[in-house]
């Protein structure tokens, strides 16, 4: 019965840990663009500087991870991870946007979450990416990413104030296009609001990927 117990409490452990991750991102998101706002700060628009700009300022500055719910948990963010070492050619696979560890971590270091994150303006070019070049990357025969949790997200910088519920009807298009015959679930919205979408698809494999396309189109500056 312990062994039970324990294994559940990892499980319960995970659910609330993966919870956790995404309220914090959405906060975060929340924040940033309310602070720049409040501050006339401008992010320019390069999907490298809005994650770092947000990873730097928020998901790792200690003075505001109180108020986005992480003063008390033991959770880090690091940016531009290597990833699946092959030693056949001694070269990494991937490198992740975001790695998000726990305390877990220590004892098992397959034991992580990471957030690929993709800028989308309602073009069909960066559309097409935020599947080839984002969802892809976990899913196939040879996945960039690992998944040890089967869990992982997706985050989608909305650079343009466009409406979301379009950009993500010409995701889920291309996704059915490209992988189609290894979609268990297509992207579904779980929350929607005037900043963001929360949705979630399922493939064959068991992977759950959650994606979250955030309006930060207020805070974007076009050069």
């Amino acid at each position: 019965m312990g062994g039970f117990q324990n294994q559940l409490l990892n499980q319960n452990f995970k659910q609330n840990f993966y919870h956790i991750i995404i309220t914090a991102l959405i906060r975060s998101c929340k924040i940033m663009i309310e602070n720049c706002c409040s501050n006339k700060l401008n992010i320019p628009n390069h999907e490298e500087k809005i994650r770092t700009h947000l990873l730097e300022n928020y998901l790792e500055n200690e003075k505001i991870r109180c108020a986005i719910g992480l003063s008390d948990v033991k959770i880090r963010f690091l940016p531009e991870v290597l990833e699946n070492y092959d030693a056949d050619t001694n070269t990494y696979i991937g490198r992740t946007d975001i790695r998000v560890l726990s305390s877990n971590w220590l004892s098992n270091p397959n034991d992580y979450y990471i957030v690929e994150c993709k800028r989308l303006d309602g073009t069909k070019s960066l559309n097409q990416k935020y599947v080839d070049e984002g969802i892809c990357r976990f899913v196939g025969d040879t996945p960039k990413y690992s998944s040890y949790n089967n869990k992982n997200i997706m985050l989608g910088f909305v650079v343009k104030d466009i409406d979301c519920s379009v950009v993500i009807s010409e995701i889920t298009d291309i996704h059915n296009e490209r992988i189609g015959d290894i979609i268990d679930k297509d992207i579904t919205p779980i929350v929607k609001s005037k900043d963001y979408y929360l949705c979630e698809s399922v493939y064959t494999n068991q992977l759950s990927l959650s994606h979250i396309f955030y309006n930060v189109s207020s805070v974007i500056i076009f050069s």
